[in-house]
């Protein structure tokens, strides 16, 4: 008789008692007993059935008597509800059951406590590929509804002769229960880190993916450099076929998913498939660090844009590092990069898929509007990093570090890269990069071995518009929806022309010179960096480019610590005794002593307190 309902637990991860003395939920049979014959489907009466010569085998007729039945089952079996709530210590894990071939997916969901589990398990990060249940598999023996792309990850993962304990958050949550979610969420840190191995599943395997694993596992074995031009690697794949093969697939769904970031990050050790090829990460993560991308002409989004799959890999190993080594995740240029650069159909986890690698103390809560999370993440981050020196100290963050991570969030900021109402200075996660930066670097810079932010300080761009010095930066609330940001800047020009077409210098403009360290980074006549934006001169005959949508009066700034110039535009003064402006974005422009930060390095009381809404 089944079970109807569950005392919910405490929500508390303090664990002062055993939970398995307490929860009825980690008692074998929890949720049902049944006298039903289903798990007795395997015997059958052995009597002599050796075939006489032009008979079926009888192997085969059982299999497809198995196979009918199953199929039967699975039709008929009645839809599945949860019948208790997980929260407390309590997480699900899934037993999927032996099986092979085209035989329906059968498991059974049991309990675990999140404070200490009793038997091996993995974990499973895959791409739901869609919203869409259209496939079904027998849970418990119910029906339950699974996406496609999850059925065939089961079928490929399935054995044939031994169940597999494995946690699917398909399964194991209640994706209908915000509450549960919330909850399980909070406590994904402690199912991932105590998973004896996380199983990444990209999807089904093509000539290129399993030719790909071949030659990382003979990389391993034999060592590239001692390969020979007619060698066993170049023998498998030359150097176009590797690159072409790499390029696909880190253009599978998998790497842009967000919550695979933490699910790898937190995982002990990490196993990619390819339908029935294998690789591991450190062997992937080799194999990506020592194969070029192919050249492209114009604007290229596999390496022009932040988070491109190459750096995506480069920041998820550092993040593995840090985990290893105990230290929570503090660098919000990596987050940022991620986040934005990742695919959620709930976008609350671009926030909160890094609940359990960070010092977040938001607990996750999927009821929660959507601009005020954005806000209050971003306003957290700034004043941890500007007085929180508990935060600053657990890596150790330099000034430098710290003036850096604090740009980097206005940089990801301004109303030209947003959908939401939200403060100017304030990031938008579901506004995904689309430009080339000028910021920062998009470089893979992949540093193994290191749980410390070095990562960072290799795509940090060559520009210092606004100096090495950090001036005022301050958060000012006026109510719950109406924050401020007060920070030192340099008011330098105003746009007088907006144009598609880069204009020609003129002897007015400082141009950067050939020899400036920076000149070869940007250029106006770069089609990477000109990719979605226009180009504009100033009152004082500056030309450079910003993101398509600045116009004619608004105002180009550089502030103080920042990299490069950013775009602000007058707010409408609506009674306020001060002037107030908007971010817009971030900018070039093409003079070396505004883009190298001399003339602020030189008298820095140029620069005075503005103020951002």
């Amino acid at each position: 008789m089944p079970v109807n309902t569950s005392p919910r637990q405490r929500d508390s991860l303090d664990y002062e008692e055993d939970p398995s003395a307490t929860d009825p939920r980690f008692i074998f049979g929890f949720r049902s007993l049944t006298l039903e014959s289903s798990g007795y489907e395997q015997h059958e009466p052995q009597d002599d059935h050796r075939p006489f010569a032009g008979t079926p085998d009888p192997a085969t007729n059982r299999r497809k008597r198995q196979q009918r039945r199953g199929d039967s089952a699975l039709k008929s079996a009645v839809p599945f509800q949860y019948l208790s709530v997980a929260d407390g210590d309590a997480f699900r894990l899934v037993v999927l059951l032996a099986g092979a071939g085209s035989a329906p997916i059968e498991c059974r969901v049991i309990w675990a406590s999140s404070k200490d589990p009793r038997k091996d398990y993995r974990c499973l990060s895959y791409c739901w590929g869609t919203d869409v249940r259209d496939a079904a598999i027998l849970c418990d023996g119910y029906r339950f509804r699974v996406t496609q792309n999850l059925l065939r990850a089961l079928q490929s993962l399935r054995r044939p002769k031994t169940n597999l304990l494995i946690w699917i958050d398909q399964i194991c949550i209640n994706q209908e229960d915000h509450v549960e979610r919330s909850h399980q969420v909070s406590i994904m840190k402690h199912i991932f880190t105590h998973a004896r191995k996380v199983v990444v599943w990209l999807g089904e395997e093509d000539d290129r993916s399993k030719k790909l694993c071949e030659y990382a596992e003979k990389v391993r074995i034999i060592g590239r450099g001692e390969d020979s031009p007619k060698g066993p690697l170049n023998r498998l794949m030359n150097q176009r076929q590797l690159q072409d093969a790499m390029q696909k697939l880190l253009q599978r769904p998998w790497f842009q998913r967000v919550w695979v970031i933490p699910e790898v990050a937190l995982g002990r050790l990490t196993d990619v498939v390819c339908g029935q090829s294998t690789i591991s990460w450190d062997n992937l993560v080799r194999l990506v660090r020592d194969t070029q991308p192919p050249q492209a002409q114009g604007f290229n989004k596999q390496t022009a844009l932040l988070g491109n799959p190459r750096q995506r890999i480069a920041i998820i190993t550092q993040m593995i590092a840090s985990q290893r080594r105990g230290l929570l995740h503090t660098d919000i240029t990596q987050l940022l990069i991620l986040a934005k650069s990742s695919q959620a159909t709930e976008v609350r986890d671009k926030v909160y898929a890094f609940y359990g690698v960070t010092l977040l103390s938001t607990h996750p809560d999927y009821t929660r509007s959507i601009g005020r999370l954005y806000i209050d993440i971003a306003q957290y981050y700034i004043n941890s990093l500007l007085w929180d020196d508990y935060y600053s100290r657990w890596h150790g963050l330099s000034e430098r570090q710290r003036t850096q991570q604090l740009m980097s969030i206005l940089y990801s900021a301004g109303k030209l890269h947003q959908h939401l109402h939200l403060p100017s200075w304030a990031p938008d996660w579901t506004y995904a990069w689309y430009q080339a930066p000028i910021w920062c670097k998009t470089d893979s810079n992949v540093v193994t071995g290191t749980g410390r932010d070095e990562w960072s300080d290799g795509i940090r761009s060559d520009y210092r518009a606004g100096g090495e010095r950090l001036g005022t930066f301050d958060i000012h609330e006026n109510g719950e929806s109406f924050r401020q940001l007060r920070i030192s800047a340099w008011l330098f020009d105003t746009i007088i022309d907006v144009s598609e077409t880069a204009p020609a210098p003129t002897s007015i403009v400082d141009a950067i010179s050939p020899a400036s360290p920076s000149a070869s980074t940007v250029s106006l006549d770069s089609p990477t960096f000109s990719y979605g934006r226009d180009f504009f001169r100033t009152a004082t005959g500056l030309v450079g480019m910003a993101t398509r949508g600045i116009a004619n009066g608004d105002l180009l700034a550089s502030l103080l610590g920042g990299d490069v110039p950013v775009v602000l535009r007058r707010a409408p003064a609506q009674g306020r005794k001060r002037e107030v402006y908007e971010l817009l974005c971030e900018c070039f422009v093409q003079s070396a002593d505004v883009m190298d930060g001399d003339m602020i390095r030189n008298d820095e009381t140029l620069a005075k307190d503005i103020v951002l809404i």
